[in-house]
């Protein structure tokens, strides 16, 4: 593959959905092309403005970020190989907390129809997997259940 097909090759990948220069790295890496061709047509692509991995970033953390924390989301964006602390910054504790509430309510409903302990660590599970820190979860779990939890959700820190 030349330079000017791996880089019309990442221009129709770019056209299927947006992607991180590794991503497209990784793309034409599986189809054997060459590294200095790669490198060569990332360049070309770049140039022709394409390619912008801090707006990819920031971009997918506002998306994504309305049902994920931001561990998920730093994990994720990771594995694209975006930078996370630029992408993260701008996001509060509140946009944070919000996020975790409306993925919560979502999950069991407001007010939650089940309040035995079981769905208690259930919601608080599912949060975890989601990315959510117990610096946000604890707040959200206290506001849905009203403070039945408060007691449930400390005792289980200790166990930790």
């Amino acid at each position: 593959m030349t330079e000017s097909e791996a880089a019309n090759y990442c221009v129709w990948l770019l056209g299927q959905q947006a992607r991180s220069e590794k991503e497209l790295g990784d793309k034409l890496t599986k189809k054997g092309v060459e590294e200095e061709i790669i490198l060569a047509a990332l360049e070309r692509v770049r140039s022709w403005g394409y390619l912008d991995d801090a707006a990819l970033a920031e971009r997918w953390v506002a998306s994504r970020g309305k049902t994920r924390g931001k561990y998920l989301l730093r994990q994720e964006l990771s594995r694209k190989g975006l930078d996370a602390a630029e992408a993260l910054e701008n996001r509060t504790d509140d946009d944070e907390k919000t996020a975790c509430l409306t993925v919560a309510i979502k999950r069991v409903g407001d007010p939650p129809k089940d309040r035995s302990r079981e769905a208690q660590a259930k919601l608080s599970s599912f949060l975890q997997r989601r990315g959510f820190g117990w610096d946000v979860i604890r707040p959200v779990m206290r506001q849905l259940y009203e403070g039945i939890v408060a007691e449930d959700l400390e005792a289980a820190e200790v166990d930790e």
